[in-house]
This record gives C-alpha cells, structure tokens and sequence, in this order.
C-alpha cells in the first residue's frame, strides 16, 4: 500500500481541531463514502467549509484518494487503522471514526469501483504459450512461432452482487502480438501521462 506524501500529509490535517471539528469531520467522511459509492454529497459546502475552506477541500480531496487505494488495494479495517495512524500520523480517534466509515462502506466503493468503465472488464491476470509450426498444409501460411494467450478478467455482476471471473483466450502470430505489444505500451504511456499531470 502506497499513498504519496503529500497525500499523507494533508491527511494529517484531520489532527487539528482548530480546522476540522468533529462534526464536520464525519460530514466530510460522509460526504466521501456517498460520493465514492456513486450518490451525492450529503453535505453542502456552505456547511463544511467554515474559517478555512482551503484546508477542508485539501483534506476531503485527499480523503477520496485515500480511500479509493485502500479499497482498490484491499485494506481490511485493521489495515486501515494502523496505516492512518503509524504512516500518515494520524490521531487515534479520527483514525478509528474514518475506519469504522470505511468497514461499513467499503463494498458499496468496491462496487463503485469495480464497475467504471464497466463494458470491457478489468484483466487482473494473463497466461501465455508459444506453439511452433514446423510443416503447415496451407500455402499462405509460413512457419512461425504461434501465441496462445489467456485473459483473466474480472467484472461486477449485478445480479448476484458478486465478482464475475470470465476467462478470454486467443491465438495470435508474431505480427499480430507485435501490435499487441506495441497497443499496451501505447495504453501504458497514456495512463502515465494522465497520471503524472494529475
């Protein structure tokens, strides 16, 4: 689990009292947990914002970060717990009020989470094996190593209310895994650069 430091940092902002009351810090928690499992601000800003709205927005920003990385990592309350409190410094209480949130809310974020962007499935595994052909019965084809390769994906079912695995598999040559190859690098670079201008 890795959450960058200035991340941690303004999460330490929960600390001072003299920003965050702890009304306004289960408003914040609660307005997080409504906006990650896909609903609307409970709170109004005009509520939360009080004498240092700067500080607030960087903490309820930093909240929905942290947030979505312990679900996606799968943090467990405990897990939680002692990462707020050893790793980003935060005080006892105010850790155990965002865990306590954060058990009762992390499936319907996972949920949430699970189902962006939900018509192609997320790949959380891949296989592969290479067949050589030596003698072919078919004159435009010309021997070569073949790819067989095996998608695990992982898909929300709404229906159950469970994870789905399906399995996708297919065959490719050595030009067709090229531009495989070559098309993630692409996707890879892209997602870098979203991420680095974030």
């Amino acid at each position: 689990m890795y959450l960058k430091e200035t991340t941690k940092k303004s999460l330490q902002l929960a600390n001072n009292l003299n920003v965050v009351n702890d009304t306004t810090y289960k408003n914040l928690l609660e307005n997080c947990f409504s906006v990650l499992v896909g609903g609307d601000e409970i709170h109004a800003d005009g509520t939360l914002l009080g004498s240092k709205p700067d500080l607030i927005k960087e903490l309820y920003a930093n909240l929905l970060i942290s947030t979505a990385e312990f679900v996606r990592n799968a943090l467990n309350k405990e897990d939680v717990l002692q990462y707020l409190t050893e790793e980003c410094k935060i005080n006892q209480k105010r850790a155990e009020i965002y865990s306590s949130a954060y058990s009762t809310n992390k499936q319907g974020v996972e949920i949430s989470l699970l189902n962006i962007g939900n018509h192609p499935p997320h790949i959380t595994d891949v296989s592969w094996k290479i067949d050589f052909v030596v003698k072919s019965n078919h004159l435009d084809h010309s021997g070569g190593p073949l790819f067989r390769i095996a998608f695990t994906t992982e898909k929300f079912d709404q229906e159950n209310l469970c994870k789905k695995i399906q399995h996708v598999n297919f065959t490719c040559d050595s030009q067709e895994m090229q531009d495989l190859v070559y098309k993630l690098k692409d996707a890879v670079r892209h997602c870098e650069r979203l991420a680095f201008d974030n």
